[in-house]
């Protein structure tokens, strides 16, 4: 609740540099107090090494400059072509936090991955763009549906983007979450931008982006 958690800065972190106060809250990273506390100090990171060139693009535009170099070159055998997939799921409605049309395709897929012998063994991860309930109801219903012995063989992992931070999946779904009967806003604080940042470089072979 954000009035609880104002609160409780207010209470303990009363004694703190008033700039840096604002980037502990818990929507914040250690990077974010980083980068205010050592403005004037800091490296850009320049080389890349977990996702493959096509699947780092986006951050590398948006978030680095173009200055990001990847370096990570997949193994031919280990290769998943189109590494980028975008979905469009039609008719699509939001309830809540939840889109019931994109958790049951991604249900489905991960079934279908975990049945085919080419990809068998790849370890998948799930992000929700928009909190952590559609994430959950992905992992409950894959549980239910495909057994827990199928998600561990593909270690399947899902949650917002700061539960795969610093963690990295073969294959990962982009649950974008808003449908056309959203009235919502768009997601454009800086917050948005990190999360959307670490979203999408999880991915070390194929990205799903699904959307409504």
């Amino acid at each position: 609740d954000e009035d609880r958690i104002r609160a409780m800065m207010q209470r303990h972190l009363a004694n703190q540099v008033p700039l840096y106060r604002s980037q502990m809250s818990p929507e914040r990273s250690i990077y974010d107090l980083a980068r205010v506390a050592f403005a004037a100090n800091g490296v850009m990171l320049k080389e890349h090494f977990r996702c493959i060139a096509p699947i780092i693009e986006f951050s590398k535009r948006e978030f680095y400059g173009d200055e990001l170099r990847p370096l990570r070159l997949p193994v031919r055998s280990r290769r998943l072509d189109p590494p980028l997939v975008d979905v469009l799921i039609e008719g699509a409605s939001r309830t809540g936090d939840l889109n019931a049309a994109e958790i049951e395709f991604i249900v489905s897929e991960i079934g279908r991955i975990a049945a085919d012998s080419r990809t068998r063994g790849r370890s998948i991860g799930v992000v929700s763009l928009l909190g952590e309930e559609q994430a959950v109801r992905i992992w409950e219903l894959a549980a239910d549906r495909l057994g827990p012995a199928v998600l561990q063989e593909h270690a399947l992992v899902c949650g917002d983007a700061k539960a795969l931070q610093g963690r990295e999946r073969d294959i990962v779904f982009l649950s974008m979450v808003v449908a056309p009967n959203d009235l919502g806003g768009p997601l454009a604080r800086d917050t948005f931008a990190q999360r959307f940042n670490v979203a999408a470089s999880r991915a070390r072979e194929r990205m799903v982006l699904v959307r409504s």
